[in-house]
């Protein structure tokens, strides 16, 4: 096999491959034998038909077998000879194939670039960070004391306020059952803000044991389009009627929730947690900002087919495997690849920081990792570390570390402006 390279750039080589005639022969007879093992051909038993009647009988076939092992294996061969790393899968293309002449093609190797990072300290960045409020605790308190709610059974009717649990199905226009839509041990609370009007009417009065048809009207702006704008009937049993009762905020819910010793020690965990997750926040924004600053000062371009493989990863993990509408999946890239091409100039753009810096992660800091994550989630530990015993899985991770080293490193050198202002409202629950 001969290689000469034909095109050269910093992002982009092209090779020529070239395998003599002679030795595509002997990958077409390899193939044309494992055809002979399983040919039958009129006048001739399974496995006896003569190889030059295989190889004239099902040439098409043979070629196109050969060419499917030979090339991406030549084509990984040529790639190892020139010592390529490439960002995405080489492109094989201007294939040129006969029987009884050499094999030609063209190998396109996109190589990931390496981006100049210039003037990349003192990047400026503000950030807000939201003071905790108190009422921020006591909202977390409610939700806890929602949690742990304990339900106690009525022997009467159902009134505002109370818990009735049951089980429904819905009926078609006929007044048929459908049993895909069959739902068990529903709560539904009497008086709640989501509850909608005719299902609570319907179930006012209710008692334990009886069995109700419901026709709820949903509104045109209801979470769910199959319901949404439509009238359906439900036939619902009432399995129970229940009163929702809330612990006292005192220590009892302490103990009982957090093992702690009192409604104090858990006012304070709350607090401290609200306070990490502003912290979490706040860092987040700041890295966001400090990378759209290191953008700005350094313009990288980023090969299209290195942007195209990305995409399609985006896009495959955005479908969930389902078949989807090709209209669907243009529109998924157009709104996608804005995002993928910046994620991927910020990507090239830390590594280079890295380089200028000398910032490594070494075997012991990637150990650590493991072992972190594993301590974080006990009962999948073993899991966690078979996970990483696969060496591409280890250099991700490597990879992932550097960045975050890197980050900090470029927060650390940021001019940063801080200002507290006023509690925000909480977006991530707080727990213990």
């Amino acid at each position: 096999m001969n290689v000469s390279l034909r095109e050269s750039t910093s992002t982009r080589k092209v090779m020529v491959v070239e395998v003599p005639a002679s030795e595509v022969e002997r990958g077409l007879t390899d193939i044309a034998r494992e055809f002979q093992r399983r040919a039958a051909l009129p006048g001739f038993r399974r496995g006896k038909v003569p190889l030059e009647m295989v190889r004239t009988h099902y040439a098409p076939a043979i070629e196109q077998d050969y060419l499917d092992d030979a090339l991406p294996r030549l084509a990984r061969l040529a790639v190892e000879r020139e010592q390529l790393q490439p960002a995405v899968p080489p492109l094989i293309r201007e294939v040129r194939f006969q029987a009884g002449q050499p094999l030609r093609f063209e190998v396109q190797v996109d190589v990931r670039p390496q981006a100049e990072a210039r003037d990349y300290t003192r990047l400026r960045a503000s950030v807000q960070r939201r003071e905790v409020a108190e009422a921020q605790v006591d909202e977390v308190l409610r939700g806890l004391q929602e949690e742990t709610a304990v339900y106690v059974d009525l022997e009467r009717p159902a009134q505002r306020g109370d818990v009735v649990v049951l089980d429904s199905v819905r009926l078609d226009a006929n007044g048929r059952r459908l049993p895909s839509t069959r739902a068990r041990n529903l709560r539904i609370q009497l008086g709640s803000p989501g509850v909608l009007p005719d299902l609570e009417n319907g179930l006012l009065a209710s008692e334990a044991g009886q069995e109700r048809t419901l026709t709820v009207s949903y509104p045109s702006d209801h979470g769910s389009p199959e319901l949404a704008g439509k009238t359906v009937r439900y036939l619902v049993r009432i399995r129970k009627i229940q009163e929702k009762k809330l612990r006292p905020q005192d220590d009892n819910l302490a103990r009982e929730t957090f093992r702690l010793d009192s409604l104090d020690e858990l006012r304070s965990r709350i607090r401290k947690t609200l306070e990490d997750q502003e912290d979490q926040r706040v860092r987040r924004e700041l890295e966001g900002k400090i990378s759209e600053a290191l953008l700005e000062r350094n313009p990288v371009d980023v090969p299209e087919r290195m942007v195209d493989f990305a995409l399609e990863a985006v896009i495959r993990d955005a479908v969930k495997g389902e078949r989807v509408d090709e209209s669907l999946i243009e529109e998924l890239r157009r709104r996608y690849r804005p995002g993928v091409e910046r994620s991927l100039k910020r990507e090239l753009l830390l590594e280079a920081v890295a380089r200028r810096e000398g910032l490594s992660v070494s075997d012991e800091e990637v150990a650590e990792a493991i072992d972190r994550e594993a301590a974080e989630r006990p009962r999948e530990a073993s899991r966690v570390r078979a996970r990483y015993h696969a060496p591409e899985r280890r250099e991700a991770l490597r990879e992932r570390l550097l960045e975050r080293k890197t980050l900090e490193w470029l927060v650390k050198a940021a001019d940063v402006s801080e200002e507290t202002v006023g509690p925000g409202r909480r977006v991530v629950p707080a727990s213990g």
